[in-house]
């Protein structure tokens, strides 16, 4: 969480590879867009973390070359579709400019805000050309320096910005601000990522996927063409690879089956390893075949680590195959989460009268 001049950063960023250190230029990025310029309401939030995590991102590109902005944006775009899964029964909260008018805005607390408007910034770079955006960026800074805006003043201050670059403005008429501000889910058309990074990814998931078992009436291949999985299918993979490819096997039709779980471990030990992205996905790969294997594994790994975007999904994972341990484990560490994390957690796991 950032601060004008202290930052607490999770435990969970400490991985030993250093690759977590996105969180750091996030953090660092809040100098500018959150303490600096702020968002005048709740409602307004995505000025503050869409801002954020595209400058994030930026940041990534800078150091690492452009393919890695693009490389955690689809990261960003599988999390982003995960949270307008999540609300469903409530899409008022995947809007972009939400409606929180007699609601507690920690119960939209999403990646949406962070996601959501990444794309949206990200659509209007785009739009107006890397060279031209780059110009705007210092002026929306400087023109709210330790001021509060909404996001209409964030619009009217776009606009006015291009009146003098003709192509630039017409550029903008095609901007649908009502769809863009109001309109719940995913933004459509979903944007062009370079593939680069997370290509290897995805064919190593595609092989893993001619494993899952085939329904009987489903003509099979020969069983010599068969995949076998080896350590040295990751040998130079970052932990975002890891992160790709284990979210990938999570899209398929159908899960992996618990045995192929645990050949899954056995080849590449992701239960032992200390990066917590890592682990999270391995451990939502394992709930989500229902292997027994790994219910206790979790349990455990919930009262050592208390940042929500891995309590929250656990939990839920968990008490969709076994809720007597769910609710176990949220009693027995509950007054280790944060109080936003804890009441969360709770009104997710429906325990009204656990405090």
């Amino acid at each position: 969480m950032e601060n004008p001049n202290m930052t607490f950063a999770t435990p969970t960023i400490i991985s030993g590879d250093k690759s977590n250190i996105d969180v750091i230029a996030h953090e660092l990025a809040h100098s500018w867009s959150g303490n600096l310029v702020t968002n005048a309401s709740w409602q307004d939030f995505w000025l503050n973390e869409g801002w954020t995590t595209y400058l994030e991102r930026r940041i990534q590109g800078s150091v690492h070359g452009e393919a890695m902005f693009h490389f955690s944006a689809i990261i960003g775009w599988k999390a982003l579709r995960e949270s307008v899964a999540k609300f469903d029964s409530n899409p008022g909260f995947t809007s972009l400019v939400v409606d929180l008018e007699g609601k507690d805005p920690d119960d939209a607390f999403s990646s949406v805000p962070y996601e959501k408007g990444f794309n949206f910034i990200f659509y209007l770079d785009n739009l107006v050309g890397r060279e031209k955006w780059d110009k705007f960026i210092p002026h929306y800074f400087s023109k709210y320096r330790e001021k509060s805006l909404t996001s209409q003043d964030f619009k009217a201050t776009l606009l006015d910005f291009f009146i003098p670059d003709p192509d630039a403005s017409k550029a903008l008429e095609a901007v649908d601000w009502e769809k863009w501000y109001h309109s719940p889910g995913l933004p459509s058309p979903e944007p062009q990522f370079d593939t680069t990074l997370a290509e290897p990814c995805y064919a190593l998931a595609r092989k893993w996927e001619s494993l899952v078992p085939l329904p009987p009436s489903h003509p099979s291949s020969d069983a010599d063409d068969r995949f076998t999985p080896e350590p040295q299918d990751i040998q130079g993979w970052s932990s975002n690879q890891l992160v790709v490819f284990l979210e990938r096997l999570t899209d398929f039709t159908t899960s992996l089956s618990p045995p192929l779980v645990q050949l899954l471990d056995a080849t590449y030990h992701l239960s032992k390893t200390e990066n917590a992205e890592v682990k999270s996905r391995f451990f939502t790969v394992g709930l989500k075949a229902q292997d027994v294997e790994v219910y206790d594994e979790v349990a455990n790994w919930l009262g050592k680590v208390g940042r929500m975007k891995f309590v929250r999904p656990l939990y839920m994972l968990l008490a969709g195959v076994d809720r007597a341990l769910a609710v176990r484990t949220f009693v027995r560490n509950r007054k280790f989460y944060h109080p936003i994390c804890r009441e969360i957690v709770r009104k997710d796991l429906k325990l009204e009268d656990i405090l």
